[in-house]
């Protein structure tokens, strides 16, 4: 925010006439701050739609309970799911977490593989109580809160790759977008997916994601486990702040 400080003037003519001028300046100062914090919510709105949110200040409501005991078994499955799964169409996903519900709007027809395979895994149970294992920050080259390990040391595996599917042009990923996680070395996207919580531009030659939705409300539950992780002090690691998955619920619009 820009703060505007006035030194009081001289009456008269003069006055009258600095006065409107300073408070003119202060006010167009003031709406070029405003469109600057801005900017990253109408970027992911250009991305995600009319039904994208960011949050514009802190979530201090937000509150979350202990995370559950760690899965003893997980369905695994022999071969990825056909794409026809996804059945061209956008699915509408509530993610229930020990911090609140995350709603989500994934693309079927933009990436039908990624979206057939998280359809077809949220359907079997495959997250139930999986915890929320990585948080990466502003030391690291992305920002995002990675979920969907069974095992919550990124060692799960439901049996099988995926291509990589609607990729950003600009290799950018922005605030509330969802996407699949991958393995720095490996070619194809598996079971973890992440919401981002900070803007970033992958460099060229870096790690590149599927992106298969976005977050259409709830955004505010990833901010607050970012803002809780201690950002500064190291780039990659579970969050400082525990949040698991207890259920994902998927519907066909």
């Amino acid at each position: 925010m820009v703060a505007a400080h006035l030194r009081a003037g001289r009456t008269g003519a003069v006055g009258s006439t600095v006065i409107p001028l300073v408070v003119g300046l202060a006010t167009a100062l003031g709406l070029a701050a405003c469109d600057g914090s801005s900017r990253d919510a109408r970027t992911a709105g250009s991305r995600a739609g009319a039904g994208a949110t960011v949050p514009s200040s802190p979530a201090a409501a937000i509150t979350c309970a202990p995370p559950p005991p760690t899965p003893t078994a997980v369905p695994t499955f022999s071969s990825a799911p056909p794409a026809g799964v996804a059945a061209d169409a956008t699915w509408d996903v509530t993610v229930v977490t020990t911090c609140g519900e995350l709603h989500l709007a994934l693309d079927g027809r933009a990436a039908p593989r990624s979206v057939a395979s998280f359809v077809t895994l949220a359907r079997s149970g495959y997250w139930t109580d999986s915890v929320c294992h990585r948080l990466t920050s502003r030391q690291a080259p992305t920002a995002f809160l990675q979920c969907g390990d069974p095992s919550g040391h990124g060692t799960a595996d439901p049996g099988y790759d995926l291509p990589l599917e609607h990729v950003p042009a600009d290799r950018t990923y922005r605030v509330g977008d969802v996407g699949v996680a991958r393995g720095d070395d490996t070619a194809g996207t598996a079971g973890e997916f992440f919401v981002v919580h900070r803007t970033f531009t992958v460099p060229p030659g870096g790690v590149l994601y599927s992106v298969i939705g976005h977050v259409t409300a709830g955004q505010e539950v990833v901010q607050h486990v970012a803002g809780k992780a201690g950002e500064d002090t190291r780039p990659d690691g579970p969050p400082f702040q525990s949040i698991s998955v207890h259920a994902v619920r998927v519907a066909q619009r």
